[in-house]
């Protein structure tokens, strides 16, 4: 392995961030990284086992009142 002097890291910029001056930390990819906020996949199957109980519910009422 190499000592830590010898290591070097690259980063490979594209040609647009090249020309576009401004705040180097605007630019840092890993800022890059977020995006719109989103419901999570749990919270989706939740909402799905709600919607189906509440309809279980109506439809047992629904054969009472017949």
């Amino acid at each position: 392995m190499k000592k830590k002097a010898e290591r070097k890291i690259s980063i490979k910029i594209s040609a647009e961030e090249r020309r576009t001056p401004g705040n180097p930390v605007a630019q840092n990819p890993l800022l890059r990284k977020g995006g719109a906020h989103v419901r999570a996949k749990s919270a989706e199957r939740f909402d799905g086992k709600q919607q189906t109980r509440k309809a279980a519910r109506e439809w047992e009422c629904s054969r009472g009142a017949v």
